[in-house]
C-alpha cells in the first residue's frame, strides 16, 4: 500500500453555497464546538451534470468507494459523524424547524441533484482548519476519468495507477458521458 494515503476534511468557510456554510457555522455555535470540518460526496452515478459542475476540467476524476468498508473505517475516528443530506424548501423549514443536530445535513432543495453524502469532523476543544484521516486504498472500487481527457492520456493515467502499489484491483475507466462508441453504434447500425 502507498504510504500516507489520506482523505482531507476542510472548513466550509470557502464553500460557494453560502447558505450551506452558514448552517454548518450555526451548528458549530449551537453545539459549542471549536471545529466543524466536512468532506462531501455524491451518491449519484456518472452524470454530465456532475462532471460539468464538480470536475469541469481534463484532470477531473470520480472515485467510487465501497461505502460500507469506507464508513466502518472512517467511523472509528473520534469526532466523526456522517449522513445523507436532506434537501428542503425554505417554506417547509419555516413550518417545521430542523433539530439543531441535523443542520450539517440540510441543504436547500435547489441542490437536490447533488445527491450528497457528507462526513463531518467536530471537536469541542481544538481549532482545526483541516483534518486528515488515513485512507485504505482497498476501499476504492472504481476511478472514472474525465470525459474531456484525451484517450491517449487516459490510457497512460490508467496504466500508471494500475502499477501503483495497492491499486492493481481498482477498476479504471474513462466516462462515456459526452462520447460513447456503443451509443453511437446504435445509430450507425440502423438500416
Amino acid at each position: 500500500m502507498l504510504a500516507n494515503q489520506k482523505i482531507t476534511l476542510l472548513d466550509p468557510v470557502s464553500w460557494e453555497d453560502r447558505n450551506d456554510a452558514f448552517f454548518i457555522e450555526r451548528y458549530k455555535e449551537l453545539q459549542g464546538l471549536e471545529t466543524v470540518l466536512a468532506l462531501c460526496f455524491s451518491t449519484k452515478g456518472d452524470t454530465f451534470h456532475h462532471w460539468k459542475v464538480f470536475a469541469n476540467e481534463v484532470g477531473g476524476v470520480c472515485i467510487e468507494f465501497n461505502t460500507q468498508k469506507f464508513l466502518e473505517d472512517i467511523g472509528r475516528n473520534k469526532g466523526i459523524q456522517y449522513g445523507v443530506v436532506d434537501y428542503q424548501l425554505t417554506r417547509n423549514l419555516k413550518k417545521h424547524p430542523p433539530r439543531k443536530d441535523r443542520l450539517p445535513f440540510i441543504k436547500r432543495k435547489q441542490y437536490v441533484d447533488e445527491g450528497e453524502f457528507r462526513i463531518i469532523f467536530e471537536s469541542e476543544s481544538k481549532r482545526y482548519n483541516v483534518r486528515q484521516f488515513n485512507l485504505n486504498l482497498s476501499h476504492i472500487e472504481r476511478i472514472t476519468l474525465s470525459p474531456w481527457v484525451p484517450n491517449q492520456v487516459s490510457n497512460t493515467v490508467k496504466s500508471i495507477i494500475k502499477n501503483m502499489p495497492g491499486c492493481n484491483e481498482i477498476h479504471l475507466i474513462k466516462t462515456g458521458a459526452i462520447e460513447h462508441s456503443d451509443w453511437k453504434k446504435i445509430a450507425i447500425d440502423l438500416a
